[in-house]
């Protein structure tokens, strides 16, 4: 396939996640090794920006901003909600900046408009090769093993648990129940994350249990007598969501940690600390997964090899696990057109309602996606995080 010589367009989109701006400076580097790519131009606020020509140089960023990306929370181009805009006038302001490579940093709610940009450059005739690296703290997207930026949000989700236990438990006398609650958060993916602070995955290491939406009263008690008796005292995850056997939602009165606090109260007569971790959604840059920036700056080295060596347009990067006995994983890429707005849901297989514990196909799962640890740049004592101008 021909290689086009022309220019690159990045645009950050959707809700940003850990590596979100891992990729932009693994872009940003690796564009410029090709002698067919000119200029690497960023759009301040996506798409929505793009019509007014807000575009910046970011070949021309310094280096010690490029690099003090790895880390910066968020994402430095900035994301607006993004409203319809006409494809069209989109494709014609590519043609006038020779925008050649369009490689879009997002996750599930942008698919479509990747898709549109796509198909609107080829109805005009002007050929654009659009890529899609997906990032997803949440771990939605399908067909791909795994989300970039999930490993690092788990990771987050373990340190803090482990953190927060340790501390609370200094203090606690013997017998205690604490209530470990994602507040704002129903995704099975994020509830288990906390989970990962078992480094043994045995069943005396914190927490103990964990509740998947559904709740069984009779279960939780006696699973949290048996770890009471067993460990000492008993640490329990929840998020923001519970119905019961038969699918009743329990948290219309009062909110699910609360209808799992009221349970606990009614049937132990022990201390019972219930804990809201209300910014488990940012992420800090302290709890990086090595292994996640390891693979979003593989997916973007991919991404640039696949659109300009091999002409690969309209396509999202993927992420397989190889069949060893050791983690691996290997790039690809699919269609588009294949990927569907529907979240991947959490595999029922993979959670003991009869233990309200996490089986060990989530460790083999999530477990390497955590390993690893990222050095970021401080100044004063502070991190140092990057604005792209």
């Amino acid at each position: 396939m021909k290689e086009l010589s022309g220019n690159v367009l990045i645009l950050q989109m959707g809700r940003p996640a850990a590596v979100t701006n891992v990729i932009l400076a693994a872009l940003i580097r690796r564009a410029l090794n090709y002698d067919c790519i000119g200029e690497v131009y960023g759009c301040v606020g996506g798409l929505q920006n793009l019509l007014s020509g807000q575009l910046i140089d970011l070949a021309g960023q310094p280096q010690k901003s490029i690099a003090n990306l790895i880390g910066t929370p968020g994402a430095a181009l900035k994301v607006l909600p993004h409203d319809a805009v006409e494809m069209a006038k989109v494709s014609e302001i590519l043609r006038k900046y020779d925008i050649r490579y369009l490689f879009a940093i997002g996750d599930s709610s942008v698919v479509g408009q990747c898709k549109n940009l796509d198909e609107a450059a080829k109805r005009i005739g002007y050929e654009v090769r659009v890529m899609l690296i997906p990032t997803s703290a949440t771990n939605a997207m399908q067909l791909t093993d795994h989300c970039l930026g999930y490993g690092s949000m788990a990771k987050h989700l373990a340190v803090m648990a482990k953190s927060v236990v340790a501390d609370l438990q200094s203090i606690q006398p013997n017998g205690a129940i604490t209530i470990l609650e994602l507040r704002g958060c129903t995704n099975e993916w994020l509830i288990s994350g906390p989970t990962l602070a078992r480094l043994r995955r045995d069943s005396s290491e914190a927490p103990h249990l964990t509740i998947l939406s559904k709740f069984d009263e009779g279960m939780f008690v006696k699973n949290t007598h048996q770890t009471v008796k067993d460990v000492g005292n008993c640490v329990i995850v929840v998020g923001d969501r519970l119905v019961n056997v038969k699918g009743e939602n329990l948290a219309s009165q009062r909110s699910a940690a609360e209808h799992v606090e009221f349970i606990a109260r009614a049937n132990f007569d022990v201390q019972i600390d219930k804990i809201a971790l209300c910014d488990w959604e940012v992420t800090s840059c302290m709890t990086l997964s090595g292994t996640d920036v390891a693979e979003a700056e593989l997916c973007s080295q991919k991404a640039l090899e696949l659109a300009v060596s091999v002409g690969a347009s309209g396509k999202m990067v993927t992420l397989l696990r190889t069949d060893s006995s050791k983690y691996t994983s290997e790039v690809s890429c699919v269609d588009l057109a294949n990927v569907s707005n529907n979240r991947k849901e959490f595999p029922d297989a993979w959670y003991s309602a009869e233990t309200m514990s996490l089986d060990v196909p989530f460790f083999k799962y999530a477990s390497p996606l955590i390993i690893g640890e990222v050095r970021c740049y401080y100044e004063g004592g502070v991190p140092s995080f990057s604005q792209m101008k």
